[in-house]
């Protein structure tokens, strides 16, 4: 909700900027529409492209720049001279409801069948409008989360156990007290590290494990930015070069954030539990059918976190299930690589049917597919090891990690539904009229 944002960017709304097109114009809606387009993650070569056919549909030119902490656009219409606007916006949370019902409102307008100041008001709706689940639910999916990843990624049962625990206080930390201060917010890739780091080392003091590591990156899967990464480097290859930088930097920032937490918190934990290292091995092997477990259950709370209508869950389960499955198989005859292209290459299938056949929104299904396969884990790993002065091994894991996110992006292209759902849209440009003011009292 928007109360929950942090003050700075609440402050950026644009009814409040003096001077603003208002809401109610084409210009102020599309303004207001591309703004929520980009808080609620849509990348910059999906907006520019949806922008401009919507502007085009109300008899506008436009020349759009998106990049993930800004957005330029420039108006041209008859004779007039160009209008520039710029609006400084970064991407908020992922919210799979409020983007299908913004972009069905876009498809609402150019098609005419609601008018620029009848959208505007459903884009407030939207964004005022209380999410799908609660925070509540939220912190449990994250524990769940983790403990799944933690099972996926070949854990036993005391580092699932310990996934769950850090889980759960990560989702409270994330949930709660990141939401208090812009600064915490900012800091919650290493704060959620610290912690991370420090409940691993004090069950491996008390319970011992095989591996600190994989607790360490399933307690915070969530905030680790494999899909930023993956984003990124779509961007790069569908040549949004500055937007593509300036994500990816973005993305290499958030994983020395939580390196650095790692750092700081194996040093604190050695004080009260003596040497402390990251450890990687694993003596506890659960049965192979506890993985397809694993996969029901992050499948359905990755449902609840990316706020996604529970009807949708049959076709994520499905997506990420075989994905996970063709991934695995074709990883093992063909190598990582291979898998991660054939994997991705699924999701895009099994979102594109799902799209067509029931109308569900792409991004329901391809977000929770992804994270099984984006290479952000493999990217944690690396600077881990870079960390523990192990430069080679890391350097072969950042390499293996962008080969890896190149075989996603290929696979995904290949699958040629990289794109929203296209608007059905009327042939004809659409005069778009706004309503007369309404007397409210009668």
């Amino acid at each position: 909700m928007a109360d929950d944002l942090p003050i700075s960017i609440a402050e950026r709304r644009l009814d409040n900027v003096p001077n603003y097109p208002d809401r109610h114009e084409p210009v102020g809606f599309m303004l207001r529409l591309i703004k929520a387009l980009h808080t609620y993650g849509v990348p910059s070569y999906e907006l520019e492209r949806l922008m401009t056919n919507v502007a085009d549909q109300l008899g506008y030119g436009l020349q759009a720049t998106v990049v993930p902490t800004s957005i330029t656009m420039t108006f041209i219409q008859d004779e007039d001279k160009p209008r520039t606007y710029v609006i400084r916006s970064n991407s908020g949370e992922v919210n799979v409801d409020k983007l299908s019902r913004t972009i069905d409102v876009a498809y609402d307008v150019i098609n005419g069948e609601i008018t620029t100041e009848q959208g505007a008001r459903e884009l407030t709706e939207i964004t005022h409008s209380a999410p799908l689940h609660s925070k509540g639910w939220l912190i449990l999916c994250f524990m769940l989360v983790s403990t799944a990843i933690c099972r996926i990624f070949g854990g036993g049962v005391p580092e699932i156990i310990t996934a769950s625990v850090t889980g759960l206080i990560v989702g409270v930390f994330v949930n709660v007290g990141g939401l208090r201060s812009e600064t915490v917010s900012n800091l919650m890739p290493a704060l959620s590290a610290f912690l991370a780091t420090l409940i691993s080392f004090g069950f491996n003091y008390w319970v011992g494990l095989s591996s600190t590591y994989i607790p360490v990156v399933s307690g915070i899967i969530v905030l680790v930015p494999g899909m930023m990464l993956t984003i990124a480097m779509a961007e790069l290859a569908t040549q949004n070069l500055v937007s593509g930088t300036a994500r990816l930097l973005g993305s290499v920032v958030i994983f020395i954030q939580m390196i650095f937490g790692v750092a700081i918190g194996s040093q604190v934990a050695a004080i009260f539990f003596g040497q402390a290292s990251i450890t990687t091995s694993i003596d506890h092997q659960l049965p192979q059918w506890t993985v397809w477990i694993a996969i029901v259950a992050s499948s359905w709370a990755l449902m609840m976190l990316f706020q996604t209508r529970s009807k949708h869950l049959p076709w994520i389960v499905v997506t990420t299930a075989s994905s996970f499955f063709v991934s695995r198989w074709a990883g093992a005859e063909l190598g990582a690589a291979t898998g991660a292209f054939f994997g991705a290459l699924t999701v895009g299938v099994f979102a594109n049917l799902a799209y067509r056949i029931k109308q569900v929104p792409t991004a329901a299904v391809m977000m929770p597919g992804f994270i099984i396969l984006v290479p952000g884990s493999v990217g944690f790993r690396s600077l881990t090891e870079i960390l523990d002065h192990n430069i080679i091994g890391g350097l072969e894991s950042a390499f293996n990690m962008i080969i890896v996110g190149i075989s996603l992006i290929t696979g995904l292209l290949v699958s040629s539904i990289a794109t929203l759902p296209k608007p059905k849209i009327k042939t004809e440009r659409v005069e778009v009229k706004s309503e007369p003011p309404r007397d409210d009292k009668a």
